[in-house]
């Protein structure tokens, strides 16, 4: 490892950074698999506005999971391990990092506005429980349905869509340079290409869609530890 770009990349400015964009996977993960287990041993999604509102009714935490509450938190701080990438990686290539960033930030503003929106069925619900007319309770069921139709005209996966491509210039600096190393470069890279095949195949082969969609949530994982063990070294390296 040159231990002149390390020196460099872990200035004393940035380690503070460095250490919270490493910490940053790490909270992803931890939210991640609580909803998997939450969903795993629960209900399926409600398939209807009535059917979110019966959620909300019955548990309002239950309810919040589903809406993809804690993601919105970790997605969030993802733009922390993007913003601590720029700074590491800005003298290989700054006109590709800046690049780079905008996408990330694009794909996390993209996955989190829609996420915020839908959280609106949440004081819905308690309003229809205390309508007392047919028409109040219709109007209410007309704004959920308003704000259903928004989380799925932007579903959140467009946003890792955006931030697939920042992976995909990321992992490119990466390889050329000698911070993170080839072989995080390397996952980076495939688990990008995966995202992107994935979306694509949305449109064209949905049958194939659903065989890469976990094969990328998995590559997407390991890419953002390995990143997160980079950071902290960065972040503690004196």
């Amino acid at each position: 490892m040159n231990q002149v770009t390390d020196t460099e990349a872990a200035d004393a400015t940035w380690r503070s950074l460095y250490r919270v964009g490493g910490t940053a996977p790490l909270i992803a993960l931890v939210f991640y698999l609580s909803q998997l287990l939450v969903l795993i041993f629960s209900d399926p999604y409600p398939a209807t506005v009535e059917g979110w509102i019966v959620l909300f009714q019955r548990s309002k935490v239950l309810g919040l999971v589903y809406l993809n509450a804690l993601d919105i938190f970790s997605i969030a701080f993802l733009g922390t391990m993007f913003l601590a990438l720029y700074v590491a990686l800005r003298r290989d290539s700054e006109s590709y990092m800046a690049i780079a960033a905008l996408f990330a930030f694009i794909g996390i503003v993209v996955f989190i506005v829609p996420r915020v929106a839908t959280l609106s069925l949440l004081p819905l619900s308690d309003q229809y429980a205390a309508a007392t007319t047919d028409t109040q309770r219709a109007q209410i069921l007309a704004a959920g349905e308003a704000l259903h139709a928004l989380g799925r005209a932007t579903p959140q996966t467009m946003g890792f869509l955006f931030m697939a491509v920042a992976s995909l210039l990321i992992s490119a600096v990466m390889f050329q340079g000698d911070i993170f190393g080839r072989a995080t470069a390397c996952v980076g890279i495939l688990a990008s290409a995966v995202t992107c095949a994935d979306h694509i195949s949305l449109v064209i082969a949905p049958a194939v869609a659903d065989i890469l969609m976990p094969i990328s949530g998995l590559l997407c994982l390991v890419w953002w530890l390995l990143i997160s063990r980079r950071l902290f070294q960065l972040g503690h390296r004196s």
